[in-house]
């Protein structure tokens, strides 16, 4: 019985992963995240903002998925990991890598900073796989993705700060 749970548990989170990825790729037409256009130093706060607005509100979202996934609600969970697929793609509209180069505007460099971080520290928490005692380990997986979280939820907070401020 308990190899059965094993692979029922496999299967969901496989599924879970490719309906993610599958809903990850679509960004609207309308955002304003698409046709962002470059100049030599990185873009303006009136072109790059409503697009950071999309991405602060997919992490308002990812964050309280990610605070009930934490609480055992694996449908959160599961939310969650779409929320974040959907964010990541954001941020590939909006030039991938390139957020990350130094614009002119300082603080739109560090706003993509406080975001990336923030994401990065979202994929590791949605990353640990979460046991329950009495399995071996659960101390160590509870504690690892504890940390992640409290990462990405700091982050976010900066992100969502600094945001605020340059609105």
């Amino acid at each position: 019985m308990r190899r059965v749970d094993t692979l029922h548990c496999i299967a969901s989170v496989c599924l879970s992963a490719a309906f993610a990825a599958g809903c990850s790729e679509s960004v609207p037409d309308n955002s304003a995240c698409r046709n962002l256009v470059y100049g030599s130093t990185g873009l303006s706060r009136k072109q790059y903002l409503p697009c950071a607005g999309e991405m602060i509100a997919a992490l308002d979202t990812l964050e309280r998925q990610s605070q009930a996934a934490w609480g055992g609600d694996q449908h959160s969970r599961t939310q969650g990991q779409i929320t974040l697929g959907r964010l990541q793609s954001l941020m590939r509209a909006a030039g991938g890598r390139s957020l990350l180069e130094r614009w002119d505007d300082r603080a739109l460099t560090d706003l993509n900073l406080d975001i990336s971080n923030a994401v990065t520290k979202y994929q590791a928490f949605y990353r640990v796989r979460i046991v329950d005692p009495p399995a071996p380990y659960a101390a160590t997986t509870r504690a690892a993705a504890e940390s992640e979280l409290s990462g990405a939820s700091r982050r976010y907070q900066e992100a969502r700060t600094l945001y605020r401020q340059l609105q």
